[in-house]
């Protein structure tokens, strides 16, 4: 039984990579079009997020949202997710229903074809650098001043599977405080075990996610505080979700 769940899981990866791929080749004229020749992030935002979802569609991944409060249209958040998976970023382009520029590793960039638009149109750091790190705040910063939504994920990085919620680093909720941005934690529970490191585990299905309210980092004012009030809000709800399964 375990050798045909190994050989179901890596069929659906393999087909989830092909439906990626050719959604992808699809979109490349037009990602061309607004990244090389009329620089419009917006627009990438939106071919992006619709790219996301027909992957996901094709991929029998169906998000389950719960949303604690409606957006205001004209405000500009950071959004706080936990990092769970690669599958991450499509699965929060494809929920999130405005325009995202997010703060991504360097690694991918890498990437042939896919590496040129993800550098263009994402927020680059290599984590193993101060520096970097630094000048890819004061990037997120100059976005914000746009007013261009941002996505950090505040662990940092993809943690073991064994670990619920690593120590969030300060960044994101500095970069709040200093520019008055309100800070939106999402909450994902699912995507580990729907899309693991492993590649003969995974599988379709649905999977959860909850967009918490926005905080106003008025009502705190400093950096760490609202760090831990953050992480405890995502704590809370993955203990929840822990509970119903």
């Amino acid at each position: 039984m375990k050798y045909l769940i190994y050989i179901f899981s890596s069929i659906w990866r393999l087909w989830f990579f092909v439906v990626f791929i050719i959604v992808f080749f699809c979109a490349i004229p037009a990602l061309f079009f607004f990244t090389a020749i009329y620089r419009n992030n917006i627009l990438i935002c939106h071919i992006t997020r619709y790219w996301s979802k027909l992957t996901l569609w094709f991929s029998f991944i169906f998000p389950k949202i719960e949303w604690e409060e409606s957006f205001n249209y004209e405000e500009t958040y950071i959004f706080c997710p936990n990092h769970t998976s690669t599958l991450d970023i499509p699965f929060i382009l494809s929920v999130i229903p405005i325009p995202l520029q997010f703060m991504g590793k360097k690694e991918i960039s890498k990437i042939p074809i896919f590496g040129y638009f993800y550098k263009k149109n994402s927020i680059i750091v290599d984590r193993s650098k101060k520096r970097d790190s630094y000048l890819a705040f004061v990037k997120a910063s100059n976005k914000l001043d746009k007013g261009h939504n941002v996505c950090i994920f505040p662990e940092g990085g993809i943690p073991k599977t064994n670990v619920l919620l690593k120590n969030f680093k300060n960044g994101a909720f500095k970069l709040a405080i200093e520019k008055n941005i309100k800070i939106v934690p999402i909450t994902i529970p699912d995507n580990k075990f729907i899309f693991p490191s492993n590649y003969f585990q995974g599988h379709p299905g649905i999977a959860r996610i909850k967009v918490h309210k926005p905080i106003d980092p008025n009502k705190i004012k400093d950096a760490k505080k609202l760090n831990i009030f953050v992480y405890n809000i995502i704590l809370k709800q993955l203990r929840e979700y822990g509970k119903s399964n």
